[in-house]
């Protein structure tokens, strides 16, 4: 245990100051050093917090010595900086979300900081939130029998939102292993998210331990399902205005109001417990964040096999690159375009496309 860990930022955006702004409040951790490819972003950030700024992530790692790495970078290039900073001698590292862009890549991460003694975590943070901990609670206690089907539903891509939605879904649940799934997934826009092609619209179905079955839907025509829901053998829980949660049970009549209790920490905050041995695992710990990855991936593979997937999945490169470079899933609208970093093409009265009209418009 140390009495301040060093922390070091890679990938100096949004979700880097964000990083930044977390460990800065916290007394245990000091931002040393901040990296990025764009030097002026690099040093932006670290001016902000008295921090010394590189270009070059394994130069910082030799010559600032972290305790701790942030990988705040596109995921596109996630896997090699959390390689290296687990070669460098890190003692922990937290992820942003998705965890990487393939399951492959995934794996590759888990193996080295297994090797090296690092201590991984990813970013999915909804599980800190003071619905999903209560909801957590309150089906392992039992409130609605045992839980037998959820619903998810939310837009802009897998690798965006949709890591968050699955990864949740598992959450509330007790983190049940998935043991299959079955999607669909239609691309006929050559749609990408920060560098890594991105799916118009897809749905699927996942099987977790204990037969509960996940429903996900991403980007699909309206009308849509509430996307919050978990039925179980004697009662429904679901979110309600404010922050609480509304319970039915069968044993009770009509609905109950519940406000769930504050959690009391974070991510930053338990991260820092777990690097003090005094928490065994990181809620968000790399394992879950390779799961999430596999059922993501899975949905992609399992248009290309057009088959139910069995987990875990095997297939290590990403099935939706796969799908398109093996002419599955030809571009059928040309005009690359990425959803949330505009390739240098994309004009600023045109920076995204719209997703094809399902049905389409009548001639």
């Amino acid at each position: 245990m140390k009495e301040k860990y060093r922390v070091a930022i890679a990938g100096c955006g949004g979700m880097g100051r964000s990083h930044a702004r977390a460990w800065s409040s916290k007394p245990r951790t000091q931002v040393v050093a901040a990296m990025d490819v764009n030097r002026e972003t690099a040093e932006k950030l670290a001016l902000d917090y008295g921090a010394t700024a590189y270009t070059n992530y394994n130069e910082m790692f030799a010559r600032e010595k972290p305790d701790i790495v942030s990988v705040t970078t596109w995921q596109s290039v996630r896997a090699e900086v959390t390689l290296a900073a687990a070669a460098a001698g890190v003692g922990g590292i937290l992820g942003e979300k998705p965890m990487s862009a393939s399951v492959g890549e995934a794996q590759a991460m888990l193996e080295a900081c297994e090797r090296h003694g690092v201590k991984l975590a990813i970013g999915h943070q909804r599980r800190f939130d003071t619905q999903n901990v209560e909801a957590r609670r309150l089906i392992a206690d039992g409130a609605i029998g045992q839980p037998g089907a959820m619903l998810r539903r939310d837009g802009e891509g897998l690798l965006n939102r949709g890591t968050h939605e699955i990864d949740e879904m598992r959450y509330v649940v007790g983190d049940p292993m998935p043991l299959w799934v079955i999607g669909q997934v239609s691309r006929k826009t050559d749609r990408w998210e920060r560098r890594v092609r991105c799916e118009d619209r897809c749905a699927a179905i996942v099987c977790f331990e204990g037969g509960i079955r996940g429903t996900y839907e991403s980007d699909l025509p309206e009308p849509g399902l509430r996307g919050d829901i978990v039925y179980g053998s004697d009662g429904i829980l679901k979110r309600g205005p404010d922050k609480t949660l509304l319970l039915l049970n069968e044993k009770k009549a009509g609905w109950q109001h519940l406000v769930p209790p504050p959690v009391g920490t974070d991510q930053f905050e338990e991260f820092i417990d777990w690097m003090d041995g005094r928490i065994e695992e990181h809620r968000s710990s790399g394992r879950h964040g390779k799961v999430t990855m596999e059922v993501l991936m899975a949905i992609y593979e399992s248009l290309r096999i057009q088959d139910v997937v069995t987990m875990p999945l095997t297939t290590g490169p990403n099935p939706l690159d796969l799908l398109v470079e093996e002419g599955i899933l030809p571009v059928r609208v040309p005009g690359r375009y990425d959803i949330r970093a505009p390739f240098p093409e994309q004009t600023e009265t045109s920076p995204v496309k719209p997703v094809p009209v399902w049905p389409p418009p009548q001639a």
